[in-house]
Parts: C-alpha cells; structure tokens; sequence
C-alpha cells in the first residue's frame, strides 16, 4: 500500500513540478530562438513562467477537485492531503510571486506575465467546460512560453516556430485528456468537446491536427530553418505523434489503459531537444 503523503509533499507536488519544469525549460528555448544565450533576464523569465505554470496547474485542481474524485483520486486534493483553501491560497502566492518577477525585469514582461495569469484564471474558472474553446485557450498559454522567452530578449527571432508546433502539439494533447476523462465530466456535467460532439469525432479530431503537427515538423529541416542534427530528436516526436494518431484513429476514443497525457510529456521534451539541436548547429 502506497504510504499516505504529508502536506508538504503534496504541496510540492500540487504544482506539477515537472510540468513547471517544462515551462521552464521552453521559456530558455524561446530566448535561444531570438540568438541569445543563457541571460540574467531569461533565467528570471523562466522562474516566473514556471511559478505562473504552478499557480494554473494549482487552480485547476481546485476547480476540478470534484471531477477529480473520479478521474484522479490519487491527486493531493480529492486524496485530502491538502485543504482547497490551502490550494487556493498557493495558487495565489505562486501567481503573484511570478508576475512581480517579471515585472521586476521589464515592464513588458510583467504586462505579458500577468495576462498568462488571466488566461489561464479564464480557462480553469470557466472556458475549461466549453467544447473546444477551453482546448485552443490552453493551448494558446502553453505555447506562449516561447515567446515569453524570445521577448525576455527583445526580439522574438525564431520562437513562432516552436511557438506554433507546441501550440498543436497542446490542441491535440488537450482533446485526448477530455477523452480520458471523460467519465469524471459526464457525472459533473461538464460540457468537454467528446460531450458535445461525441467521442469518434474528438478522436479523430485529435489524430488529425497530431498528423498536421508531424508533417509541419518537417518544414524547419526541408527549408534550411534548421540542419540535420534537428531531425533525429523530431523523428522520435514524429514516431510518438504517428503511434497516437494511430491509436485514437482506430479506436475513436482514448485508447483504454494507454494514459496519453503522460506519455506524450516525452514528446515535449524531444520536441525541446530539436528545437535545441537545430539552434546550436
């Protein structure tokens, strides 16, 4: 039996650490986009990124804690390790304590921080449970670490690209969690897009904008963007993308067992990793 987890523990890991690190991480890459190195700014810009990451993450297990008694009981929440005040009230400091991050390096950076942080209040209070809107919204803020980064420098140089992969490669990743959870969302009456339109449809949907996203991964390396050191990390995106595409095709529905969402964590960071082998060359 798994032991029962102490409230600083579960305070660490309500953030999804590894997720901030991930921001974190794209953050860095979208400053190496614009030609910079590793700068003052854009180490305190990931700092910030990763804190705003935690508090989105934060919020929206406060507002699905219900959903999540079914869907994910193990989760410091609906497990009663944490209080929602709690959770609440570090959703808040950790929000706060990014945006006076970035505002203390640029005014800019702060204004950018801080309509993250709206975005993503948008997305968890309210846009979450609506079919699709909620899916190109979070989207859109997991894509915007990059140009965070770039504008850490300022000049935004290359971020769109990475920007605009990790933008489909979130719309598709989205669409098969809503198909995952979809027995928590139906009992709370959430209005996800498998709810509205059906599981084939959202499925297919899915496998269809990650094949978009395969072949467009491509373009970087066929137009001389990047060279070859970036194909051989984007071909293991490009295998992961293919495989699930495959999966949610066939099955026209999330695959049972198959627990997309983690697995496709490894796909951002080869993704990371390519953008990074194509700048350095």
């Amino acid at each position: 039996m798994t032991p029962p987890l102490h409230p600083l523990p579960a305070l660490f890991l309500l953030p999804r650490p590894l997720n901030c690190l991930i921001t974190a991480l794209s953050v860095g890459v979208g400053a190496l986009t614009a030609g910079q190195g590793a700068t003052p700014i854009s180490w305190w810009a990931a700092l910030a990124a990763a804190l705003i990451a935690g508090a989105g993450n934060t919020l929206n297990d406060v507002a699905d804690l219900e959903i999540d008694r079914i869907n994910r009981p193990d989760r410091p929440l609906p497990a009663g390790y944490l209080s929602r005040s709690t959770a609440l009230l570090l959703s808040l400091a950790l929000a706060l304590t990014g945006v006076a991050i970035a505002l203390w390096q640029s005014p800019t950076l702060g204004l950018f921080a801080a309509l993250v942080v709206l975005g993503l209040a948008l997305y968890d209070l309210w846009l979450k449970r609506t079919p699709l809107w909620g899916n190109l919204l979070v989207s859109a803020l997991a894509s915007s670490a990059f140009l965070f980064g770039a504008l850490s420098t300022g000049n935004l140089g290359r971020s769109w690209v990475p920007a605009a992969f990790a933008f489909l490669f979130h719309l598709g990743r989205e669409i098969a969690k809503d198909l995952e959870d979809l027995e928590g969302d139906r009992a709370q009456g959430t209005r996800t897009l498998p709810l509205s339109a059906g599981e084939a449809l959202s499925a297919r949907l899915a496998a269809g904008v990650f094949l978009l996203l395969a072949l467009l991964t491509w373009w970087p390396w066929l137009t001389g963007v990047y060279g070859w050191p970036y194909l051989l990390p984007v071909l293991g995106v490009d295998l992961l993308l293919l495989w699930t595409a495959r999966r949610l095709w066939r099955e026209r529905a999330a695959p049972p067992q198959a627990r997309l969402g983690p697995r496709l964590k490894w796909g951002m960071l080869l993704g990371l990793l390519a953008v990074v082998a194509g700048e350095l060359a």
